[in-house]
């Protein structure tokens, strides 16, 4: 049951209108909660932004891209010089799959940027914080929150996406959910239930277990 979850679970790029009740998405955050932290600290916060409040930041994403404000994120992004041969050989991969489920267009199919500059049209966007300056174990924390949190998500039949898209602004962010100063958000969970878009038939390989796997005795 748990490898068939592992494997259900994909990245969704755009959701219907339908509402994911506040319910459930308690449910799923508590799930979420019994994911594994330091000393059993438990670092996170979530923030969830719905309705009014969402519109609000999806129109302010935009009159912000619209304006070229640069992006801002709260936590470093990686740079692809500190990046090993094998994770450029994967994003490469990843850009063919994105072809061959969208067209020679790709990323710049009009279909897949006027749903990331909607956040992806998600009905939900799960806001991951932590303390600012936080050590790189409690964002190891923060990974495993939401991981935890989309597999529970994928039981309950709800999509996600953890997505550089959704953090790009976070002082927009922090205005309209009300984030206190001395938290930094993480890392943004669009949810929601999938539409019949092509969008969602991107389809990833992983690479072959021997490239990662080193077993010593």
């Amino acid at each position: 049951m748990g490898k068939n979850l592992i494997y259900k679970r994909r990245s969704i790029r755009s959701f219907d209108d339908e509402e994911v009740s506040d319910s459930l998405i308690e449910e799923i955050i508590k799930d979420a909660s019994h994911a594994p932290s330091w000393q059993n600290a438990q670092p996170w916060h979530v923030y969830v932004a719905k309705d009014g409040v969402l519109d609000r930041i999806k129109a302010e994403y935009k009159n912000a891209k619209k304006n070229n404000l640069p992006s801002n994120t709260d936590i470093t992004t990686p740079h692809r010089d500190n990046r090993s041969d094998l994770s450029m050989k994967n994003i490469e991969e990843w850009g063919d799959s994105v072809k061959e489920a969208l067209g020679d267009q790709g990323t710049d199919l009009p279909e897949f940027q006027e749903a990331r500059a909607d956040l992806f049209h998600a009905p939900a966007v799960a806001y991951l914080t932590a303390k600012k300056n936080a050590s790189e174990f409690t964002i190891y924390d923060i990974g495993s929150f939401g991981q935890t949190l989309m597999l529970s998500a994928t039981s309950w039949g709800i999509g996600t996406i953890p997505a550089y898209a959704l953090v790009t602004y976070p002082d927009i962010l922090k205005k309209e959910l009300l984030i206190p100063d001395d938290e930094e958000v993480v890392i943004g969970i669009a949810m929601g239930y999938p539409d019949d878009s092509k969008l969602n038939c991107i389809k990833t390989t992983r690479t072959d277990v021997d490239n990662i796997l080193d077993i010593r005795k």
